[in-house]
């Protein structure tokens, strides 16, 4: 939407008028609040006196809000000279009813630098069923100097976001002995399957290519990323147009990792993903962990990836989250049920996960770390889910108070990594 669209259907007021109405929580903690003019435009300031937790905020309510109708909304902020460990700028909405009832409260979490230093802060949403009002906050707090300033506040309706719906396949196949064209047929019925059940993803389970193959140590059978194996998924993503994930042992440089590839709809490598925390009989095996934590984009959303060990660790999941990811996925020899609706349910994301060998080892989770498809002992199977990327799940008083909070984007925004600095990360050998 242009600036001059804008203007038309802006719900908010310039922030020269008199309806912005600033404050802060205790007055202890109240800052200084200006209106300037800053190149020509009014912005509105909060500025720090000192107190190392100061806390101020411009607040303005509008009426005219559909519920149910889809919104733009932005604001920019240019921050001076604030503690930038501590320091917390944030814009805030407010969602109430016709009685003035609030019924949610959203962040706007999308940030970009603009120019000159800058930051602007973008989402687009529905706002709630019920909606008449919103109240925007533009806050700055918890830094004993500096100032941010405030400026364009916009809250406009915007055509309606194409739905993001897609249909996600986890999968099983539980052996113990076998070999490579034993373990191709099963990964094929497989497939086969998840295709005629019209998939739009489908994750097979840790390691299935080398399973049975030479016991314990079948780490040695390790190929190259493109290979035969590879070759093999994406024949089946081109006839049947779906996107795979599977992991095997891969060979690059002479060293074997444990990795997991995505192959996109076209049978091409759309990346890979190297196990980055090992078990120690893999480590003895001679696998080396990955580094790194990517996240893919496709043409439904973007996604992560984690593998069996890596999930009962709560940090690969929250980069993968911070990156944007809006599905984990799993492929698994057995984790504990736990660990699955816990990464769901403390990222407010789905996680899909395709295991073995335990009692329902693959199943599908919802972002409040509800199971909604799942495969239970049987020998092979597939299960289907079709998800609503676009769709958000909200908590009553989650963070928020008198309203419904949702996890998603509440955990991203009021996470502290300033005071996580001297921990994370420290090896207790020091």
């Amino acid at each position: 939407m242009e600036r001059g669209e804008k203007a038309m259907t802006n719900l908010m007021p310039s922030p020269g008028a008199a309806d912005w109405k600033s404050g802060s929580p205790h007055e202890a903690l109240a800052p200084e609040f200006h209106r300037d003019v800053r190149d020509g435009e009014p912005v509105l300031r909060i500025q720090a006196t000192g107190a190392p937790n100061a806390y101020g905020k411009w607040t303005c309510k509008a009426a005219g809000v559909r519920g149910g109708m889809s919104y733009a909304i932005e604001a920019d902020y240019l921050a001076t000279g604030v503690d930038a460990g501590a320091a917390d700028v944030y814009a805030l909405l407010t969602w109430s009813d016709a009685a003035d009832a609030p019924i949610t409260r959203d962040y706007v979490d999308q940030t970009s630098v603009l120019e000159d230093g800058w930051v602007g802060l973008r989402r687009t949403m529905r706002a709630p069923e019920g909606a008449a009002f919103v109240e925007v906050e533009l806050a700055f707090r918890w830094s004993a100097g500096g100032s941010v300033a405030w400026r364009r506040p916009v809250v406009a309706e915007t055509a309606q976001p194409r739905t993001r719906k897609v249909r996600v396949a986890t999968t099983l196949i539980n052996k113990f002995t076998g070999d490579r064209a034993d373990n191709l047929a099963d990964m094929g019925a497989v497939l086969e399957e998840a295709g005629a059940r019209r998939a739009d993803i489908v994750c097979l389970s840790e390691g299935v290519y080398e399973q049975g193959v030479g016991g314990r140590g079948y780490g040695r059978f390790g190929e190259p990323i493109p290979g035969a194996f590879t070759d093999f998924l994406a024949s089946y993503a081109r006839k049947h147009r779906y996107y795979v994930i599977a992991s095997l042992f891969e060979t690059e440089g002479g060293v074997l990792y444990n990795t997991a590839v995505l192959i996109d709809r076209d049978g091409g490598i759309a990346g890979k993903y190297r196990k980055t925390h090992l078990p120690l009989f893999e480590a003895e095996m001679g696998v080396t962990p990955g580094s790194e934590y990517p996240v893919f984009d496709t043409d439904f959303g973007r996604i992560g990836i984690m593998i069996c060990w890596d999930s009962y660790f709560p940090e690969v999941a929250r980069l993968l989250a911070l990156q944007g990811a809006e599905l984990l996925f799993v492929p698994t020899q057995g984790n504990a049920r736990i660990q699955s609706l816990a990464r769901a349910a403390d990222n407010g994301i789905h996680v899909v996960v395709a295991g073995m060998w335990e009692e329902k080892p693959s199943r599908i989770v919802d972002p409040q770390g509800q199971v909604i498809a799942e495969l239970s002992e049987e020998a092979r199977g597939v299960a289907v889910a079709e998800i609503d990327l676009d769709r958000r799940y909200y908590k009553y008083w989650l963070s928020v108070g008198d309203a419904d909070g949702e996890a998603r984007s509440l955990f991203r925004r009021e996470r502290r990594p300033d005071t996580y600095g001297g921990l994370l990360g420290r090896d207790p050998r020091e």
